[in-house]
């Protein structure tokens, strides 16, 4: 391999290298930090006054770029400053105490993981109804000034990268083995002309790039961008943020391309290429351009200026390249820029590579189809000269090699561009209904249509007109003015799909907006002293979560008042944290709260306590298990305390049990067991069934009735908390917590197949179960065991 064409791509892989490593620096995420929930909910109307407003996004947003308030129905402001969750997920959005009336939420983020703005608004209400028409979170759609800007940046771009790899992939390989004057004429009349295509589109791609931060820092800032500057808010957001990245990584590549073609432009080009690789492959390795304003990196960026002043004095003194590989790969790196601010750039390398390519094919085949066009009319007004062996006219010496070239490089890329596409639409699209019902979806169904009649054009350039051309290619030939025309075409649906690349790219993806069936809240009812207790938990996931309470006593209400509080206490089994005791407010019928709780996944209790003045507290409990761990073997030392417990269970004599089981839908059953090994027991539900059975004897009754005696197909054997241990998988320890008259350990641990998970408190004296509670489905179980060995007598009733 020539030295020239390897140091050409050891050049290339080190800039896609830098690039790529920069365009990736934050880990993956779903790209765009869309609003995924809120609390109060959109169009909530809500009895008691939130002392916080809470947002939920998609992906981590910046922080000092991010901005929320929070006004009522007469334009005042009622929040105070917003803080962000660690994660920068969440923001919370303290706000004064809230009277009756309407309130307005309005929010806008730039994502930290692709650099894009996303702002919306919605409105919730105190103590009333919110009206007709109002409400909705939906991001605000992409305003038409940034689109066509953005728009007017792909088309630079796309132009700019496409001239140069057509010179250097097509023009240069169609003109080798051609006669030596023919091609040094063909060079002549097609260099200025692709020179004054390539200066306009580099120049309208500064002009746009520059624009659109500008366009973009006036947004976030919400000021005008001369206020900004003296500030210094423009330092941070170019420096620190993906958007600003893309501008630095955009303009130095294009200022390249734009330097002459002359011996001193090619030796700054390609000095200023390595500075630029060095300069980015240092930003990507300390995590962004910020840090190379860092006195440690002294060093490193003089030795960055030593080796980029070396390969330009290389350059000063070789003989010019026949192809422009400094140029090509400058325009790659360009290209690489706008990924940085893609969707793909949150979704790995894959998806950033990805990207990447497809930005590449299509540079070369719609970029390139503008320089072919000015190629084809600078041959069909080029002198008829001739080579001197074959007396071949100029355009019969290079129109059919020039066409066979362009059509198989285009396949190429046409098979590129749909391999890529397929692939970034499924990351984006998690389904068909996604096309229709989401504006991501919509945006690309329009592209997809766009590119049929494109493919279709470029078939009949391949398939009809090249071959009829290479038949007889004089400059003359009709068919060469409709080549033109079919080419013009090309074009021209090329820059619209470009429009539409350009919506597509700051429209947030549609599997982040796809509207989801609303998650029904879990609702756990159980029995305190007589009291029923309904606790609403929504959403029931890690985070930030609403929780309401219903009491009601013989039928009736628990009223509110001074001298009733309603508390709820949540523990974490898994962890040995501090418990949390929550104070409920009350409201119109039940008492509420909200809070972030509930932040961590994995098992929790929760229990509602009912305090009244003059009484004893009563209280009653639920399991709650929020999201799913990762696979874990089971800890030996939990699986030999859970086989003590099975002896122990074994070894009683008798026990007592009360069981509260709910349907997470608000239905509760409570029944009281007596137990006798082996086979006797005794059982009473809340709902007035009662039964006694002994071996295979069962006696039913319902309320006061009779009783009714039948038999049993087999003896009953009693297990007791056994009856879950069986096939237990992933046992592990969780929380030392105390279990009159001894202390427990709580074990976890769920049955094979992960079809139901259980908590249960052992003794580390006496190794019984204390209690035990289920998450199984629709069920939630918890169970309280005592009087053990206690003098049980369980006869048949009377």
């Amino acid at each position: 391999m020539p030295a020239r064409r390897l140091r050409s791509i050891l050049s290339a892989a080190l800039v896609l290298a830098a690039l790529l490593w920069l365009a990736l620096a934050l880990p993956p995420a779903t790209a765009h930090g869309t609003l995924e929930r809120s609390d109060p909910v959109s169009s909530a109307s809500v009895d008691v006054p939130p002392r916080q407003v809470v947002l939920w996004f998609s992906e981590p947003v910046d922080p000092a770029f991010t901005s929320a308030t929070v006004t009522d129905d007469q334009g005042r402001r009622v929040s105070r400053d917003a803080a962000l969750s660690a994660d920068r997920r969440v923001l919370q959005i303290p706000v004064a105490d809230l009277s009756s009336g309407l309130y307005t939420v309005r929010w806008r983020v730039l994502s930290a993981v692709d650099g894009h703005t996303t702002s919306g608004a919605f409105v919730f209400a105190v103590g009333q109804a919110v009206p007709t028409g109002l409400g909705g979170s939906e991001p605000a759609p992409p305003a038409p000034g940034t689109v066509a800007v953005r728009w007017a940046a792909f088309l630079g771009a796309i132009v700019l990268a496409g001239n140069i790899f057509f010179q250097a992939v097509v023009l240069h390989q169609a003109l080798r083995g051609t006669d030596a004057e023919i091609a040094a004429t063909v060079r002549a009349t097609t260099t200025p002309r692709l020179r004054r295509l390539q200066v306009s589109a580099a120049l309208l791609l500064l002009i746009s790039a520059i624009g659109g931060f500008a366009l973009t820092a006036t947004s976030l800032m919400e000021m005008p961008l001369l206020r900004a500057l003296p500030r210094g808010l423009l330092g941070p957001l170019l420096l620190d943020t993906k958007v600003g990245w893309s501008i630095l990584i955009i303009i130095p590549f294009t200022v390249l391309l734009l330097l002459p073609p002359s011996r001193w432009g090619r030796i700054v080009r390609s000095g200023g290429l390595m500075l630029v690789i060095g300069l980015a492959g240092l930003a990507a390795l300390f995590r962004g351009p910020a840090s190379l304003t860092s006195s440690i990196h002294g060093l490193h960026l003089v030795l960055i200026v030593v080796v980029a002043s070396a390969v330009a004095l290389v350059n000063a003194v070789r003989r010019p390249p026949a192809v422009d590989w400094i140029s090509a790969v400058a325009a790659a790196g360009l290209l690489a820029g706008f990924t940085i601010t893609a969707h793909a750039s949150g979704g790995g390398w894959p998806a950033a590579i990805a990207d990447w390519l497809h930005l590449l094919a299509a540079a070369l085949w719609v970029g390139g189809l503008a320089a072919l066009l000015l190629t084809l009319r600078s041959l069909r007004g080029t002198p008829q000269l001739r080579a001197r062996e074959t007396s071949t006219p100029t355009s019969q010496a290079v129109l059919p090699g020039l066409g066979r070239r362009f059509s198989n490089v285009a396949a190429v890329c046409l098979g590129v561009l749909l391999v890529t596409g397929l692939y970034s639409s499924w990351l984006h699209v998690p389904g068909l209904r996604a096309l229709a019902v989401t504006a991501y979806g919509r945006t690309l169904a329009l592209k997809g249509l766009l590119i049929v009649p494109l493919v279709l054009l470029g078939a009949i350039n391949h398939f009809i007109l090249r071959p009829r051309l290479a038949a007889d290619p004089a400059a003359g030939n009709p068919v060469l003015r409709r080549l033109l025309r079919v080419v013009t075409g090309e074009i021209g649906l090329g820059v619209l799909i470009l429009l539409v690349v350009a919506a597509l790219t700051i429209t947030p993806p549609a599997r982040v907006t796809l509207p989801v069936a609303a998650r029904e809240p879990l609702v756990l009812a159980g029995i305190a002293g007589g009291a029923k207790v309904r606790l609403t938990i929504t959403p029931a996931q890690p985070g930030w979560n609403r929780y309401e309470v219903e009491a009601t006593a013989a039928g009736d209400q628990i009223p509110a008042g001074p001298g009733v509080r309603l508390l709820l206490r949540l523990k974490k089994l898994d962890e040995d944290l501090a418990p949390v005791t929550v104070t409920l407010q009350p409201g119109a019928g039940r008492y509420a709260a909200a809070g972030g709780e509930l932040a961590l996944p994995g098992w929790w209790e929760l229990e509602v306590v009912v305090r009244r003045r003059g009484r004893l507290d009563v209280s009653t409990a639920f399991p709650l298990l929020l999201g799913k761990g990762p696979p874990r073997a089971s800890d030996p030392a939990a699986q030999a305390l859970l086989d003590r417990a099975r002896r122990a269970t074994r070894a009683l004599r008798g026990w007592r049990e009360t069981e509260q089981l709910t349907d997470g839908k608000g239905n509760v059953v409570v029944a009281d067991y007596d137990l006798v090994p082996p086979n006797r027991l005794r059982y009473r539900t809340s709902a007035g069934n009662e039964a006694v059975i002994i071996g295979t004897t069962r006696y039913t009754r319902t309320g006061p009735g009779d009783w009714e005696r039948d038999t049993l197909p087999q003896a009953l054997t009693l297990e007791g908390p056994l009856l879950y241990m069986r096939d237990a998988e992933r046992v592990m320890l969780g929380r030392r917590d105390r279990c009159e008259p001894e202390d427990c350990q709580v074990v976890l641990w769920q049955l094979s197949g992960g079809s139901a998970s259980f908590a249960a408190w052992i003794g580390t004296s006496s190794g019984r179960v204390h209690r035990l509670l289920m998450v199984a489905g629709a069920h939630y179980m918890t169970l309280r065991a005592g009087d053990f060995n206690a003098p049980i007598t369980i006869a048949p009733p009377r």
